[in-house]
């Protein structure tokens, strides 16, 4: 299957590359500017690939090849902006011609562009100059099956082996397992290595570099010796490792794009089984994006109004089954994994059990699912309801549904916009002796273009108290919990009434508090047998209990605003 995806990646690969000409035929003189004619470039991939036609397919199909291709088109249709000339984008083409060119033995030259005094040259590394303008140029060529690259008086000779030289810097691999081996190239170079804009090499250090390499080699083994048919699909489909800055909170940070098949983003993992369900998770993204190449799998305009557990942004149609197809398989991961990982295992494995099954019932029911992607969703779905019946340790399963019930309830305080008429009917209902059942309808949900995030803290804190219950009150005090209280403390202890009046406190001081708010709602959800009106409200509609508070409601206590829609409000 994998080399399936991988042939209709190539075919993709060739018709963005006719695009690609096109658009520069537009206006030669912008994407020419003051280097070698496209055309010039067009002819040495025509002569390479006439002398090595497998050699220059596996160029065009490198990941960060078609990162450039979809960053330059859409930069021409106006999708992206850049202080860059455009023939700054255009002109990467005869870098990777300089390249096809030096790999099947025939001679190329051509004036190509300089970013910041840097050129990428896709699988061989990174050439810098000195004292350089922003947007320069220099002159590359090829002899004998080797590069040079030349810019003003200094010249660089690109070394046959990936060993650092003056002015150069070579893209490094790195193979790991023996049965079945997994080849990646390091990037920590390439401008189109992220996912959208270009960005400045990052260059590791050795001691880095070294670190990434025994991370790789002990999460290849978990993955070959536990979750095999993962790792014989992972060796064919993955062929780039890009190296990402360490961020906030809790979480490694991992992602992939569709525009560059075959490469996995990841953040230094704290260990290597977290590398390992990063791998597999984001392999899963590639595999369907993919096949969603090939097949229509959603409908509609693909707004991003569906709610996803792991997300706390709305997501469009295609975004959620993304997600989908890759928390099943994390899900898959932790149940076999969590023999090993004990009680963290349960609880990984029980949060991303009720994730994807939440996320299936959602596209099934809303997300504009094509018959195709119905299809391949329902049989997601008949795989989970196997494991429905799972064993799983009674603390963490709890802490896993705490951690689903605050994320919903988090993310529909602040995306979800209640109605306007049903908050008025339930303010004036207020004093009514016999009041009735108020069906308000559904919110309006809002998009959230900054992509900001706010529920690792939480997550973080139930991993905490599963590791180290007796350090839970250090998380106030680390990055990843800045945004917890003393209340979220006493939550995830299992001291639910000393919470609510926290989170009554917090609510007091700042009325506007989404994570008061909710918390509060966990709280007395949690003191009772038999969840109260006003928690239920709190975790099911709390963008219509603030509403409702925000309206006034005779200066009634939060509590009693929760209590009093939880009563009325048919949820």
């Amino acid at each position: 299957m994998i080399k399936r995806l991988w042939s209709g990646e190539h075919s993709r690969r060739l018709v963005m590359l006719r695009a690609f000409l096109e658009a520069a035929e537009v206006d030669p003189a912008v994407s020419t500017g003051p280097l070698t004619s496209l055309s010039e470039a067009w002819s040495a991939l025509e002569r390479a690939e006439k002398s090595d036609p497998r050699t220059v397919a596996g160029l065009l199909d490198h990941p960060q090849v078609g990162s450039w291709l979809s960053y330059t088109l859409r930069r021409h249709r106006g999708g992206a902006r850049s202080p860059a000339p455009s023939y700054q984008d255009f002109g990467q083409l005869h870098a990777v011609a300089i390249v096809a060119s030096a790999a099947t033995g025939q001679v190329y030259r051509a004036v190509l562009p300089l970013r910041h005094g840097r050129v990428m040259l896709p699988q061989l590394g990174m050439a810098y100059f000195e004292d350089c303008a922003d947007w320069d140029t220099a002159e590359a060529g090829t002899e004998d099956g080797r590069v040079w690259l030349r810019h003003g008086d200094q010249t660089i000779e690109v070394p046959s082996a990936p060993v650092d030289a003056d002015g150069w810097w070579p893209l490094r691999r790195i193979t790991v397992g023996d049965e079945v081996r997994l080849t990646v190239w390091v990037d920590d170079l390439d401008p189109m290595r992220d996912l959208a804009d270009p960005v400045r090499p990052h260059r590791l250090s050795p001691t880095e570099f070294q670190r990434w390499a025994n991370l790789l080699a002990d999460a290849w083994t978990i993955l070959v010796d536990d979750h095999r048919p993962m790792a014989e699909a992972l060796a064919v489909g993955v062929t780039s490792l890009v190296p990402l800055p360490v961020g906030d909170g809790w979480d490694t940070r991992s992602a992939s794009t569709g525009d560059a098949f075959g490469a996995i983003m990841c953040s230094p993992p704290p260990d290597a089984v977290t590398l390992a369900v990063s791998l597999a998770h984001e392999f899963m993204h590639i595999k369907l994006g993919g096949l969603m190449h090939l097949f229509t799998m959603t409908q509609g305009a693909g707004q991003p109004c569906l709610y996803a557990p792991w997300r706390d942004d709305p997501r469009p149609a295609g975004g959620l089954l993304q997600g989908i197809y890759a928390f099943f398989e994390i899900t898959a991961f932790w149940r076999r994994q969590r023999a090993r990982s004990g009680r963290l295992g349960d609880f990984e494995y029980a949060y991303a059990r009720a994730m994807t099954r939440e996320a299936l019932d959602i596209a099934l029911r809303d997300g504009n699912l094509s018959e195709r992607g119905r299809r391949f969703a329902e049989a997601l779905g008949d795989e989970m309801n196997g494991w429905a019946d799972d064993e799983i340790d009674p603390e963490a399963a709890a802490l896993a549904r705490l951690v689903g019930d605050g994320h919903r309830a988090g993310w529909r305080i602040r995306h979800g916009r209640a109605p306007e008429e049903g908050v008025a009917a339930l303010v004036a209902a207020w004093g009514s002796d016999t009041p009735p059942v108020i069906d308000i309808g559904p919110s309006e949900i809002l998009p959230d273009p900054g992509m900001r995030h706010w529920s690792a803290g939480r997550l973080g804190l139930a991993r905490r108290r599963i590791l180290a219950p007796d350090r839970q009150a250090e998380a106030l005090r680390e990055d990843w919990g800045a945004t917890l209280t003393d209340a979220d403390v006493a939550l995830f202890a299992g001291d639910a009434a000393t919470a609510a009046q926290g989170f009554l406190a917090e609510i007091a001081a700042d009325p506007e508090s989404a994570d008061a708010w909710t918390g509060l709602g966990l709280a007395l959800c949690a003191d009772s047998k038999e969840p109260v009106a006003a928690g239920l409200a709190l975790t099911g509609r709390p963008e219509v209990v603030l509403a409702v508070y925000r309206a006034g409601a005779g200066g009634r206590s939060p509590l009693e605003v929760a209590g009093w829609v939880g009563e009325r409000l048919a949820l």
